[in-house]
C-alpha cells in the first residue's frame, strides 16, 4: 500500500507494487525537477528582490535627505524628529540614525539615540563607507548577508553659509533595513506557483489512478480562479476550505498568502500617502526634473514661489522657471554634468535668480539633489522664494549705513565749533598731546601758533555779536584755507582766540606762514572802526617752536605757556604782528628757552 486516505467521501485505496512503479517514478521525476526549479526561482526571486530594496532603500533615504538638510537649514530638528518617528513604523525599518557634522545623533528611530554621540553607538556600522558618502556626497549601500540586512549610507550637508562643500561640514544618515521580511515575501509569492506545479505533476500521476486525478483538478482549478479573481483586483476573493487534506492546507495557506499581501499593499499605500502628505505639504516648492531637464512633478508649493500650477509646468523644461542667460545655458550645463558627472550646484545650497510666471524676477535659495529610481536619474530641487529676506538685509544694510553717518556726524559735532566749524578746545588738547609725544619719539620741530583778533571786544561793542560772530567765521575761512597741509589743525581756542598745530614746522617756516597769515587778515579788509591799529580788522599771533632733544616729550601745557607768552608780547608791542620763540628740551625733560623776535612787517626778525 503506497497511499491511503479516508474521510466521508474517500474510501480506502490500495495499489499493487507494480501498478504503482511507474506513476511512482514519474512522481519522483517530477518532484526533483520541481526543487530544483524551486531552488533557481527562489535564488532568482532573492536576487530581484535585493536589488529591488536597494533602488527602494535609495528613493527612501533620498528623500530623507531632501527633506532632512532643509530642516537643519532652517534649524527645524524636532520636525526632523517627527519625520523619522513617522517612518518608523515601516515593517522592515531596523533603524534610522541622522548624524550632524559634529558626529551627534539629530534624529533616529530609537527615541533614546537622540542627542547621543554617534561613537557610543555599537551596531555595527560600516565607518569607510561613512567616510566616502561624506567626502563624495554620494549615496552608498551596504548588504550584510549573514544577519540578512541591508543599509543605506548618504550625506548630509546643509549649507546656508558655505560657498564649497568640505567633509567636515558634512554628517550622514544610516538607514537599515531587515530584508528577511522581503526574501520570506519573494518565497511565499514563488509557493503557489512551486505548488500549482506540485499540484500539475501529482496530476499527471494521479491521471493513471483515476478518480484521484479528477478530485485534485476541479479543486485546483478552484484555487486557481480565486488567484485569477485576486490578481485582478477582487481582494476579497478567498479559497473555500471544505476539508482537512493537503489541498485544503493549500488552500488555507494560499488564503493566509493572500490576507498578508492585502496588509502589505496597505502598509504600502499608507507609506505612499505619508510621503505624498509629507511633499504636498513642504513649504518650499520641490521640483523633479529628469536627465533632459523635464519637469517630472512638482508640489503645491511651487505655485507659491512660481505662480504656475503644477499641470502648467509638468512636461515642460525647467530652464522656464530661469532668467537669461541661465535658461539657454541650462540645457548645456545639465548635459555636461550627465557625461562628466562635474558640477558646481548638486549637493550645494546657493542663492539663485528665478523667474514668476508673471516675467518677474527674484532672488531665490536652490538646493539640489541627485537620485537614481528605476534605473532613471532624477534631480530634485528645493526652491525658496527669498525676496523678503533680501529686502530685509537691504532696508538693514541701510539702516546701518544711515546710522553710521550719523554717528559720524555726531563724532563730528562732538569735535567741532559749532560757530565757526573749527575743531574745538577739546580736540585742539587731544591732537598737541599726540603731536608732542609724535615729535619727541621722531626728533622732529613741531610748532604752535595762538592768535587772538585785536580789539575784539570794541567790535563787539560797536558792531554787535551778531556781525562780532561774523567776523570770526571769516577769520576762521582764513585760517582754514591758510593751513591745509597733512596734519595741520586748526581750532578755536575760546573767544576770539584760535590756535594752529603745525607738526614737522621749523620756526623760520612757522614765521613766515604767521606772516602770510597776517597779511591775508589784512587783505580781508574787515572793517573796525574802533580799532586802535587800524581801520580794519588785524590778529597778533603768538608762536612757539619745540626741538625734542631727549625721549622725554614737552609737556602740551609747556608749549602752550609759551606760544601764550610770545602772544602777550605781540600785543604789548602794538599788536598786528607775530612774536616767536624757539625752545628745546633738556635730557632732564626741562625747556631751554631762546629769547622772543618778533616781525611786525611780514618778514621774521634776524
Amino acid at each position: 500500500m503506497l497511499f491511503t486516505r479516508s474521510d466521508k467521501h474517500w474510501g480506502l485505496l490500495h495499489f499493487e507494487r507494480l501498478g504503482i512503479l511507474i506513476p511512482g517514478i514519474t512522481l519522483c521525476v517530477f518532484f526533483l525537477a520541481a526543487v530544483s526549479a524551486n531552488f533557481i526561482s527562489t535564488q532568482t526571486a532573492h536576487t530581484h528582490t535585493r536589488d529591488a530594496l536597494a533602488g527602494l532603500l535609495r528613493d527612501r533615504i533620498t528623500f530623507i535627505q531632501g527633506a532632512a538638510e532643509e530642516f537643519v537649514e532652517i534649524g527645524l530638528n524636532s520636525r526632523l524628529q517627527q519625520l523619522i518617528s513617522s517612518l518608523a513604523s515601516e515593517r522592515d525599518l531596523i533603524s534610522i540614525h541622522i548624524v550632524d557634522a559634529n558626529d551627534r545623533v539629530l534624529a533616529s528611530s530609537h527615541l533614546a539615540d537622540v542627542g547621543v554621540p554617534w561613537a557610543s553607538l555599537q551596531n555595527n556600522f560600516q565607518p569607510h563607507l561613512i567616510e566616502s558618502v561624506r567626502r563624495n556626497h554620494r549615496l552608498e549601500n551596504f548588504h550584510a548577508v549573514q544577519q540578512q540586512y541591508m543599509e543605506t549610507y548618504a550625506s548630509l550637508c546643509a549649507s546656508n553659509h558655505a560657498e564649497k562643500l568640505r567633509v567636515q561640514d558634512c554628517g550622514f544618515i544610516v538607514y537599515r533595513v531587515d530584508i528577511k521580511p522581503h526574501l520570506q515575501a519573494a518565497t511565499l509569492a514563488l509557493r503557489d506557483k512551486s505548488l500549482y506545479y506540485l499540484l500539475g505533476m501529482a496530476a499527471v500521476v494521479l491521471v493513471s489512478l483515476g478518480l484521484i486525478h479528477v478530485l485534485v483538478a476541479r479543486r485546483t482549478s478552484r484555487i486557481m480562479a480565486v488567484l485569477m479573481k485576486f490578481s485582478g483586483g477582487d481582494r476579497s476573493a478567498r479559497i473555500k476550505v471544505e476539508r482537512k487534506d493537503e489541498i485544503s492546507e493549500l488552500g488555507a495557506s494560499i488564503n493566509n498568502l493572500l490576507e498578508e499581501i492585502v496588509e502589505d499593499e496597505k502598509e504600502i499605500r499608507d507609506g505612499h500617502a505619508r510621503l505624498h502628505a509629507l511633499f504636498d505639504n513642504v513649504i518650499d516648492g520641490v521640483i523633479v526634473i529628469n536627465e533632459q531637464g523635464m519637469i517630472e512633478s512638482a508640489n503645491p508649493a511651487a505655485k507659491q514661489v512660481f505662480g504656475y500650477e503644477p499641470e502648467e509646468i509638468i512636461g515642460r523644461n525647467v530652464n522656464m522657471l530661469m532668467p537669461e542667460p541661465v535658461s539657454s545655458e541650462h540645457d548645456g550645463y545639465l548635459a555636461r554634468y550627465c557625461k562628466t558627472g562635474v558640477g558646481k550646484t548638486i549637493g550645494v545650497g546657493r542663492h539663485v535668480e528665478a523667474m514668476h510666471k508673471s516675467g518677474h524676477i527674484f532672488p531665490a535659495e536652490l538646493s539640489v539633489s541627485e537620485m537614481i529610481v528605476h534605473g532613471d536619474r532624477l534631480f530634485t530641487g528645493i526652491v525658496r522664494d527669498i525676496s523678503e529676506r533680501v529686502e530685509m538685509n537691504r532696508k538693514m544694510q541701510q539702516a546701518y549705513e544711515e546710522l553710521r553717518k550719523a554717528h559720524q556726524e555726531l563724532e563730528e559735532t562732538a569735535r567741532t565749533d559749532r560757530l565757526t566749524g573749527l575743531y574745538n578746545r577739546g580736540h585742539f588738547d587731544t591732537t598737541l598731546l599726540t603731536e608732542t609725544m609724535r615729535a619727541t619719539r621722531h626728533r622732529m620741530p613741531l610748532s604752535l601758533m595762538l592768535l587772538d583778533a585785536d580789539y575784539f571786544k570794541r567790535f563787539n561793542d560797536h558792531y554787535g555779536h551778531l556781525e562780532g560772530d561774523r567776523c570770526l567765521q571769516q577769520i576762521a575761512g582764513i585760517l582754514q584755507q591758510s593751513f591745509q597741509r597733512g596734519g595741520e589743525m586748526v581750532a578755536r581756542y575760546g573767544g576770539e582766540e584760535f590756535a594752529v598745530v603745525l607738526p614737522h614746522c621749523d620756526e623760520r617756516d612757522a614765521m613766515n606762514r604767521a606772516d602770510a597769515l597776517l597779511k591775508a587778515v589784512r587783505d580781508e579788509a574787515i572793517p573796525h572802526e574802533k580799532s586802535g591799529v587800524a581801520g580794519h580788522v588785524t590778529i597778533s599771533i603768538g608762536v612757539a617752536t619745540h626741538y625734542p632733544r631727549s625721549k622725554q616729550p614737552i609737556l602740551p601745557d609747556d608749549l602752550v605757556k609759551a606760544a601764550d607768552e610770545m602772544l602777550y608780547n605781540a600785543k604789548a608791542a602794538g599788536r598786528n604782528q607775530a612774536v616767536y620763540s624757539v625752545f628745546e628740551s633738556a635730557a632732564d625733560g626741562a625747556r631751554s628757552p631762546v629769547s622772543p623776535v618778533k616781525s611786525s612787517s611780514g618778514t621774521p626778525s634776524k
